[in-house]
């Protein structure tokens, strides 16, 4: 008995199949360039500060707002002008002298003690720089840019419950403080209590609604908890407020792609590499 002939393929039929392998193919080369690009998901960022890679800023030297008139004042401006400098230049064990020496000609000045904190920290001296921040603190309670540089300091020396405490000080002084507020929902995130950090940078986009490294991390937490549709809801405000951040658009595309849209991934993802062209797919091997 002859075997049967195959049914003939059709131009059709065979059309159809190079679809699918095409569209099989680009699946495979969306979840490379996911994975050469995992570091962009769950990502906090803040103001060119960030948990992962960045070093996160404190506050910036700060200058006598009331300078008195006299030869004494003079003087010490002098000493914080020349610290800032020795600061940018990167001499940190010459900036910390000077800072030191304006520390020593007003003993209750927070604000010089603040910047020999700052200086403490370009040196990663932890414990100096908070000792530094803490006695600035005891002498103005208020002293807001001096609450912050402490909360960040600890977070640098890896102390997320000091750090959640300080800032937590400072929201007491300034409840709209919106940095404050961006660093107690990446503090919550990183202990997995979801619901607290979404109540924080729910907080900070209230405050400021263009705030969207707020956003952008909104939807980070909404995505750890697959929650795609709130996650995607965010990003779209992290772009609206900042249309040229390309972060959004990768962990927006992840999203699609679970809900399985590639189409809408390969767009988004598109999009993001023309935003940023260092974001690329894995090589095939």
């Amino acid at each position: 008995m002859s075997k049967p002939s195959p049914t003939p393929q059709t131009p059709q039929t065979s059309k159809s199949a190079t679809v699918k392998v095409f569209l099989a193919l680009m699946a495979v080369l969306l979840l490379l360039f996911l994975f050469a690009n995992r570091q962009s998901l769950f990502n906090n960022d803040s103001d060119g500060e960030t948990t992962s890679g960045r070093k996160m800023q404190s506050e910036p030297i700060i200058n006598d707002p009331n300078p008195e008139v006299t030869q004494e004042s003079g003087k010490r401006q002098a000493l914080n002008q020349k610290g800032s400098q020795l600061l940018e230049a990167g001499k940190f064990d010459e900036a910390i002298t000077t800072f030191t020496e304006l520390v020593n000609t007003k003993e209750n000045d927070a604000a010089a003690h603040h910047n020999l904190g700052i200086a403490y920290t370009k040196k990663q001296d932890y414990p100096n720089a908070i000792l530094q921040f803490t006695k600035a603190i005891e002498i103005d309670p208020k002293f807001e840019a001096a609450i912050y540089s402490l909360g960040i300091t600890y977070e640098e020396n890896n102390n997320r419950t000091k750090a959640l405490e300080t800032f937590n000080q400072l929201l007491k002084v300034n409840p709209a403080e919106k940095r404050a507020l961006l660093r107690v929902g990446i503090i919550y995130d990183a202990q997995n209590k979801f619901d607290d950090a979404i109540k924080a940078y729910e907080k900070a986009v209230a405050a400021d609604p263009g705030y969207y490294i707020a956003w952008f991390n909104m939807g980070n937490t909404y995505l750890q908890q697959k929650f795609y549709d709130k996650a995607i809801s965010s990003y779209e405000s992290a772009i609206k407020a900042n249309p040229n951040y390309a972060n959004p658009y990768v962990n927006m595309a992840h999203c699609y792609m679970s809900k399985g849209d590639n189409t809408k991934a390969q767009e988004l993802f598109k999009k993001a590499v023309q935003l940023d062209p260092s974001l690329k797919a894995m090589p095939l091997k």
